[in-house]
């Protein structure tokens, strides 16, 4: 897991192959005005990226998540959010793993950590790493994120 601000991604660079493209469609994202409600998707050379608009919720109402094939980049636009971590061997499989999907969900967990995003913040997360998003950080409010899932 990897949390920091948006100044210091490239320090990252060598994480992943594809990092610096995943980046740059960031990048070229926060330079344009954005669409009221703005849900978009965009795949290019094998890299996947969704901006969602949303409103955070309670944590109980969520479940962690995780993946296998994907390295999950989080990136905080406007809003913000907490997303609790914990290793996957410390948790509960609840929904099984779905080859189609890359998900998987887990029931929770007395031993998360909480990551606070703020905007221009970012968390990443490899499939050792379960993670709930969208979480309330002083109550619900409005929140835009992008997120690149990049091949493993």
């Amino acid at each position: 897991m990897i949390a920091d601000i948006f100044e210091n991604y490239k320090i990252y660079s060598s994480v992943h192959k594809d990092w610096d493209k995943a980046f740059a469609v960031i990048t070229d994202w926060l330079s344009k005005p954005i669409p009221e409600g703005a849900n978009v998707s965009l795949e290019q050379d094998g890299v996947k990226l969704v901006m969602q608009t949303y409103k955070t919720v309670q944590k109980e109402t969520k479940k962690f998540e995780g993946h296998k094939k994907n390295l999950d980049i989080q990136f905080m636009v406007e809003g913000k959010e907490i997303i609790y971590w914990a290793n996957n061997r410390d948790l509960e499989i609840v929904v099984p793993y779905s080859d189609e999907r890359d998900h998987m969900s887990f029931g929770n967990s007395d031993s998360a950590s909480p990551i606070y995003l703020l905007p221009r913040t970012f968390a990443v997360f490899f499939p050792e790493d379960g993670h709930k998003t969208q979480c309330e950080w002083g109550g619900s409010m409005d929140a835009i994120k992008i997120i690149a899932k990049l091949p493993l």
